[in-house]
């Protein structure tokens, strides 16, 4: 089964688009060194996992690059282009090669200096290059590391290319020192033709490489934590420490729910920090099942088949839907989801906030109750409708977290620090007055006598 998940949650978390933020998930951890590479590395990160032993696999070769620094592969970006180039190019490739043709073709060349003929030579020398490296690379991990400490995935590709290079045609391209202009002939029939799928797998596995290096990179420059994905049986998502990657000197939190109680409920005041935790939390399941490194200090999950959020849904003017009614089609869309795997995390932000008071708390009400029976699934939906959290608070399938706001000097201050309970903070007539919006209203009317007397003759 594929991991279940739409445009609006890639959009929502910025797996791969820069939206209000300007970057993405993926920018974070494109530390890549070659076209390639950054190709392997968008692959990996659109298709998050629901096999327990992939996920592992990955995640344990990302670790393997972390932890083995000096093992790591380091390939000529210049020389690997030009290599690619190289085999791509059909122009003026040969199969079989003659030291006559080859030393009258060398002549010609001088004489009337051939692009073509230039691809090929310098091709044919990067690419003998690339294999030197990469076979010196393999050896020494088959004798720096033990079986026990080498992650499977790596181990069975390592041995994939040390196999190649038992090859004769490999093993004297290894002993090559200099390339007479028949040697160049006779190693690009061998590369693009007799042993083009070797080839090939060579350099998707440096591809491959120079992605685990990069999001390895990427785990230690932004300090992110390798997670523990636990079978579906364990039904926990724990984090210690969560943050937002984007945010700079962001607050962390902690948050741990599961078991009998499936259901996160956060309340709080608009800007007291809602919205990003909710991102954090998603990014970070979702980065766990792609195998990545997460935005925390700790975190254990158990594995879920799919993602769902509702965080920055908007109307839809083509189609006449306003915004409630976006969100109303939003939530009968996780209704079929959940009725087709009832094992997601599903998240919303603000539920029903397109629409009156009253509609948005007996909406929340009945949404959140149904969503609480639904055991198989994780749910995380913030408010500031406070009512609606009193109401639900005798549930106990539902866990009420809070942004703490202080006072200080009589004025409120967000912490952005999640804790216990049901938060009774209001705080939008205070951001009102603090911003003098009814002042400069009232202002209007002494700038502009003619209001006045328009008043006055009502």
């Amino acid at each position: 089964m594929s991991f279940q998940i739409d445009d609006q949650t890639k959009k929502d978390l910025d797996i791969f688009g820069t939206y209000k933020s300007g970057k993405s998930v993926f920018d974070l951890f494109d530390l890549t060194t070659c076209k390639g590479g950054q190709d392997k590395l968008y692959k990996f990160l659109s298709e998050p996992m629901t096999d327990l032993e992939k996920i592992k696999e990955r995640k344990d070769a990302v670790l393997f690059f972390r932890n083995h620094v000096t093992s790591r592969l380091n390939i000529d970006k210049d020389s690997l282009d030009y290599a690619v180039y190289y085999l791509k190019d059909r122009n003026s490739s040969v199969r079989r090669a003659s030291k006559v043709w080859s030393a009258e073709r060398s002549i010609m060349n001088k004489l009337n200096p051939s692009q073509s003929y230039h691809v090929v030579e310098n091709g044919v020398n990067s690419l003998v290059n690339i294999l030197k490296t990469l076979y010196a690379f393999s050896s020494n991990l088959s004798k720096e590391v033990e079986d026990s400490n080498f992650p499977l995935l790596l181990k069975k590709d390592n041995d994939k290319v040390l196999e190649i290079f038992t090859i004769e045609e490999f093993q004297n391209a290894l002993k090559v020192k200099s390339l007479k202009p028949y040697d160049v002939d006779v190693y690009d029939s061998i590369f693009r033709y007799y042993q083009s799928r070797n080839i090939q797998f060579l350099i998707n596995l440096i591809y491959e490489y120079d992605a685990l290096q990069a999001i390895a990179n990427a785990a230690d420059k932004y300090n992110l934590a390798y997670p523990e994905v636990l079978p579906r049986s364990a039904n926990c998502l724990d984090a210690e420490g969560l943050f937002h990657p984007f945010v700079e000197n962001a607050v962390a939190n902690n948050v741990s729910f599961g078991g009998d109680s499936n259901l996160l409920f956060i309340t709080g005041p608009n800007m007291a920090g809602k919205s990003t935790f909710l991102k954090a939390l998603g990014v970070s399941a979702y980065l766990a099942h792609a195998g990545f490194p997460v935005p925390a200090k700790r975190m254990k999950i158990s594995l879920i088949s799919g993602l769902c959020t509702t965080i920055n849904i908007s109307d839809d003017i083509q189609s006449g839907y306003s915004h409630f009614y976006a969100e109303v089609l939003r939530v009968k869309y996780v209704a079929a989801q959940l009725k087709e795997n009832n094992n997601l995390l599903v998240i919303f932000d603000e539920l029903f906030r397109g629409t009156n008071v009253k509609d948005a708390y007996d909406g929340t009400l009945a949404i959140v109750s149904a969503f609480a029976r639904i055991k198989s699934s994780f749910f995380v939906i913030s408010t500031h409708i406070i009512e609606a959290a009193e109401s639900l608070s005798a549930n106990e399938n539902i866990s009420f977290r809070s942004f703490e706001i202080r006072e200080v000097d009589g004025h409120p201050t967000y912490t952005y620090k999640l804790k216990e309970g049901i938060s009774t903070d209001r705080l939008g007539m205070y951001i009102i007055r603090k911003e003098r919006v009814v002042e400069m209203i009232n202002e209007v009317l002494t700038t502009n006598p003619e209001d006045i007397n328009i008043e006055n003759n009502k």
